[in-house]
């Protein structure tokens, strides 16, 4: 497939959020014609859709595009609005074709490739089709459970603010443990009445830094990646590691559950308050690993500090019912509240647009289970963009952009459908034995981000050791996006290489 064939390809990528950009830059980068589209009348997808004062969970360094560095000043975790901002630059950077405000309402696939239909009644046709509408398509639409007598309820339900004014001498209860319960917590205390915290499960929160250390630099080397138990593993030595020696990982965990621990205690600021205050909140070690998962949060500054100086009252219980002044527990007890937050999470995705044929291996629980987390091969000329979710999305998206390419030209040699079928299940039977629950858990790879790098450039014939020839390095300096700066030009040197010698790039085995 020369240029000039990829010049008249036409690429529709559904999506103009942070996966969308990463993906049409990657495929305008090798040769094809891409035209991103998106029904809103904004580029930045989710971001647009967040509530006021969230921030980036991630570190700046770690989210950005591997060859457009932040071109002003930001925050360590930068906030909604700086990485809206930083979108639109990448945008005009990358010279991409946006069309906003158009709707995708209908797929069809043909011998070409797709048909597409837009609200406006338009149709266009394009030989590939990337859907890059983030895990929570349903924007600031969230999980809304109904529980018993909520009408009964006089007081205020919500699952979405506009402004933290809306907690002002409020009595409120937050119900969830993810990122959201627990900014929505930490900002009641702030100024509401009272905040009452309610959960069934604690899980595991990260400390932005362990022991004075930046959290990122020692769990995103190599030392620390390697040592996450996965699905797959890249090298010999991370397949010895958890196969041989898989008491020092057990081991190395259980420290490291200590060291978050002692950080919490400390950020919670105890003096001479008994450490147990804090026990309602903290999950059992055994759960470490498990709770590294996409919904994993970032532990909100003062959210332990209000907890031990009794700022938040913490219920470890399940929501049963309302009455008219708050909720009621499973145990019978009553928390009274006048307002609700109902943090639960969202849906999985759905996919209305598409051929009911195709949509239904995609309507499933947890989301679609999809091999290496790019493709149902059931589904011909179509990828997901951002269905890697992880530590270093940007990079995970964009290496996952390249794997599709590099499928859809086939420059390497996949396996039967039967055989990536069977790959996909086996992942999410994995995570679904390993990995603490979430809706979403099929279209997230989490803390297991370099292994499945790895095996994404392993599979295209690109190098996945980003930082040789500096072995310490390689082993015990922080990746980020930038590692990966170069690697689209790599991949096609390789894959014209591979052409003229009419050879074909298999993939790695890790089903084995």
């Amino acid at each position: 497939m020369d240029l000039l064939n990829k010049s008249e390809q036409k690429i529709a990528i559904i999506g103009a959020g942070v996966s969308g950009i990463a993906a049409a830059n990657v495929w305008k980068k090798c040769g094809y014609n891409v035209t991103i589209y998106d029904a809103s009348d904004k580029i930045g997808g989710q971001w647009n859709m967040t509530y006021p004062g969230v921030s980036l969970q991630n570190t700046a360094p770690q989210y950005q595009f591997s060859e457009f560095p932040w071109p002003f000043e930001t925050d360590r975790h930068p906030t909604g609005e700086d990485v809206l901002k930083y979108l639109d630059a990448a945008v005009e950077v990358f010279d991409l074709e946006v069309k906003l405000g158009t709707k995708v309402t209908k797929m069809v696939t043909d011998e070409s490739g797709w048909q597409l239909t837009f609200e406006n009644g338009e149709t266009s046709q394009f030989a590939y089709v990337v859907i890059a509408t983030g895990q929570y398509p349903g924007g600031d639409e969230k999980r809304k459970p109904r529980f018993k007598n909520m009408d009964l309820y006089q007081g205020d339900i919500i699952t979405n603010i506009d402004s933290k004014a809306v907690f002002k001498d409020k009595e409120v209860a937050v119900v969830g443990f993810g990122k959201t319960a627990l900014d929505f917590a930490t900002w009641s205390a702030e100024d509401a009445k009272s905040t009452k915290h309610i959960f069934r499960t604690p899980r595991w929160t990260i400390p932005d830094y362990l022991l004075g250390v930046d959290y990122t630099r020692p769990f995103f080397a190599r030392f620390g990646s390697d040592m996450m138990t996965s699905w797959g593993h890249s090298t010999s030595v991370q397949k010895f590691l958890h196969n041989k020696l898989s008491f020092f990982v057990e081991g190395f965990w259980r420290f490291m559950a200590s060291v978050f621990l002692f950080q919490h205690r400390r950020d919670a600021k105890l003096g001479s308050i008994d450490k147990s205050v804090l026990d309602v909140v903290m999950p059992p070690k055994s759960q470490f690993v498990a709770d590294f998962r996409s919904a994993s949060a970032l532990a909100p500054r003062r959210y332990f500090e209000f907890i031990a100086h009794q700022k938040i009252t913490p219920y470890r219980g399940e929501v049963s019912e309302f009455y008219e002044d708050g909720i009621v527990l499973s145990d019978g007890s009553k928390v009274e509240a006048n307002l609700v937050c109902l943090c639960c999470g969202n849906e999985a995705p759905s996919y209305g647009f598409l051929p009911e044929e195709y949509a239904q291996h995609l309507n499933v629980n947890g989301g679609p289970s999809l091999y290496r987390h790019q493709i149902d091969p059931r589904i011909p000329n179509l990828g997901f963009a951002g269905y890697n979710h992880g530590f270093l999305h940007i990079a995970l998206v964009e290496m996952g952009a390249l794997w599709q390419i590099a499928a859809h030209e086939k420059s390497i040699q996949l396996p039967s459908q039967e055989e990536m079928l069977a790959s996909a299940q086996r992942v999410t039977q994995w995570k679904m034995k390993h990995s603490s629950y979430e809706s979403t858990f099929n279209i997230a790879v989490n803390t297991r981000y370099q292994q499945h790098l790895d095996i994404l450039l392993q599979d295209i014939g690109v190098s996945q050791w980003r930082k040789l020839p500096n072995v310490f390095a390689e082993a015990f300096v922080r990746y980020d996006p930038t590692d990966y700066k170069g690697v689209v030009k790599e991949y096609l040197l390789q894959s014209e290489k591979r052409k003229a010698q009419g050879k074909v790039k298999h993939v790695m085995a890790v089903d084995a």
